[in-house]
């Protein structure tokens, strides 16, 4: 795993799949500009009220020459991780041919 976190202090959405709207968006951008995603998956824990603070963290774990793995959580203010995402994203071509 790399030691760049990425995290962003927000409220929870009152809005069908929260924490998706708030992890998915984090973990395409540690994975990089043009990374297209491949694979989602995320784990639910406690059920928090809308307006919630909340910390969503995502980092890369590893990265090969055409794909990254991410991962990325959805903390409350109290520690208790709501939500936990892995995603795989496809480099865009144009940094792979340039590698």
């Amino acid at each position: 795993m790399t030691d760049d976190i990425l995290r962003r202090q927000t409220v929870l959405p009152d809005a069908p799949a929260a924490a998706a709207s708030l992890i998915e968006p984090l973990l395409a951008q540690v994975a990089g500009a043009g990374a297209e995603p491949v694979s989602i998956t995320l784990d639910y824990g406690p059920v928090s009220a809308a307006g919630t603070a909340v910390t969503v963290e995502a980092q890369v774990e590893r990265a090969t020459r055409t794909l990254v793995f991410a991962h990325g959580r959805l903390v409350s203010s109290d520690g208790q991780v709501l939500a936990a995402g892995s995603a795989v994203f496809r480099k865009p071509a144009s940094i792979i041919n340039a590698g």
